[in-house]
This record gives C-alpha cells, structure tokens and sequence, in this order.
C-alpha cells in the first residue's frame, strides 16, 4: 500500500489525549520527556484543562510527543509511508519520524519554538482567523486590497481549495468576521490561538530557534518529507534555514497535498495524532482519495 502519513499543528490538542499511550511509550512520554524539558507530561495528561494546554509552550511539545508515538504504531502496523507531511508544528514530527533529527532533540527545539513564539505574540493584541470561500483567487485579491490600504492581513495557511487562515490584529479580526463579504469569503471564523503566528508578529522568534538548532545534529531522512514553506522535498543541507524561516511565512499545506497527489499518487492519506484537521484538508483538495484518521489505539484496527 502506497501512503502518506500527515501531522497535526498547534489547535488539535484536547485535554486528556494521548493518555492510552503513556503505559506504552513510558520512555518517550515520561523518562525522556521529563529529562529534556523538566516538566511532566504525564501531570498534564493526567491533570491539565483545555485553558492550560493552550499555552504554546505546553501545546506544542505535548502534541509532538502524542503525534510521534501514534505516527510509531501507524508505521509498525502499515509498514514504511511513501512520505510525510506535517501542518506548522507536524512537520517536526513528520521530520523526526523519517530520522532527520533524533526525538530528543526535536523535543528540545520544538520547547525553544513554543517558548520563543508565545514571548513575540504577548501582549501583541493579534490573533487569526480561518477564511471559507468559495472562490480562493477572489479572497486573496481582496486581501491584497486590504494591504494596500494600510489594513495588515498575513496569510497564515494556505490550506485546502477553499479555506485559507489569516493573521491580524483583533480588531481587523472582528470586523472581517461580522463582514466576510469584505473578503469574498463565506465565513470568517476567529480561532483560539495566542496570537498571529505564521505572520512578521513572530519573527522576534527566530533567532532563538536558529540558535537552538545550532545543538541539533542533522541525518539524512529515511522518509520523504515535504516542507511547509515551498513544498519541497526536505534535505539535510537546507532544514535548520527552512524551519527557521516557517515561523514567520505561510504555511503551503495546500500545495503540499497538490505536490505529492502529483509525484507520487498515493493510495490512502493517513491523519496521525490529535483530531482530524489534516484529513478535511485533504478530502476538501482532492476528495476521490481514500483518507483515514488514526488519533487512538482503537483507530488503528478500524
């Protein structure tokens, strides 16, 4: 079977999750876990509430370590992927999984990016919106409008054929989503994120993670990866430059499902970790695709 495995970002966590996997994988989720960034996992799979797991230094490394170890029983159980992808923060799992860099240190850089990104965005008085449209060229035309009349809108994610995610203040964010029609868009939905990640709001961010890859020792990946910010195949000579710079660019998800619908014509799209984000991506970009989720255990045997 030919498939490919994709990532969940920074949104898809849920109080509880990934808590059938701590007897399982008590090395990565506990021991390691614990040592690399000397906080427990565990307490907060046990313990935390939706407000806690929001805050992106807790919410990103939590769902990398839930999404790893499910993309582990997915790989045993199918076998190899064609390739992997990942959507903002599921591209470190999609990286670490195909051996680009080790589960430590992924764990480590990703604690720096987390860090480092709710510091730029405090504070900033940002946040983002999802955009439903029905005709995307019009929608970005109409931002490009916006732009040019000194009301700054940054797309965030570019994610399926029909919904784009933007950055902006709060108050541009709550004029579009009571007139979307300013946009060409159906609805303009804000979402609950700490502020305008994926936009120049973050950028102060990246020099923190550039020298936290600095400690990361790059391998040559085992599985194809294809990257956020151009759509391409990842290689060891341009990762650390490409993560750095995925921070404060849009997110191509869209082109990424495009490019390997194109290349390598998989049979089955697999979502792996929390929630189902990725897989309506796929089902809204090209729909006559087979498109399973895997977020339990239980999942894997339907």
């Amino acid at each position: 079977m030919s498939w490919v495995g994709m990532f969940p970002g920074q949104g898809s966590q849920e109080p509880g999750m990934g808590k059938e996997l701590l007897e399982k994988y008590p090395e990565l989720l506990i021991d390691i876990f614990d040592d690399s960034l000397g906080w427990s996992l565990k307490d907060i799979i046990n313990n935390g509430d939706a407000e806690s797991i929001k805050k992106t230094n807790i919410a990103q490394p939590y769902i990398f370590a839930i999404s790893y170890c499910y993309g582990l029983e997915v790989i045993n159980n199918y076998g190899k992927p064609s390739a992997l992808i990942g959507h903002s923060l599921g591209e470190y799992t999609a990286l670490a999984l195909s051996g680009f860099f080790d589960y430590t240190d992924a764990l480590k850089v990703i604690s720096v990016r987390g860090e480092a990104m709710q510091a730029s965005v405090e504070n900033s008085n940002t946040g983002m919106a999802a955009v439903l449209t029905t005709d995307l060229e019009a929608t970005l035309k109409e931002i490009e409008a916006l732009n040019s009349q000194d009301i700054e809108v940054w797309i965030s994610n570019y994610n399926d054929a029909s919904q784009i995610v933007i950055s902006s203040t709060i108050e541009n964010l709550e004029y579009l989503k009571s007139n979307s029609k300013a946009l060409g868009a159906r609805r303009v939905i804000p979402l609950e994120v700490a502020g305008a990640f994926h936009s120049k709001i973050v950028s102060p961010a990246k020099p923190e993670l550039a020298a936290a890859f600095e400690e990361v020792t790059l391998k040559d990946g085992s599985i194809p990866v294809y990257m956020n910010v151009d759509a391409n195949l990842a290689s060891k000579e341009t990762l650390k430059e490409r993560l750095v710079d995925q921070i404060d660019n849009s997110v191509l998800f869209y082109d990424q499902i495009l490019k390997i619908d194109d290349e390598i014509k998989p049979s089955e799209w697999i979502h792996i970790g929390p929630g189902n984000v990725t897989a309506g991506m796929v089902k809204k970009s090209i729909s006559s695709k087979e498109i399973r989720v895997i977020n339990s255990l239980e999942s894997l045997s339907k």
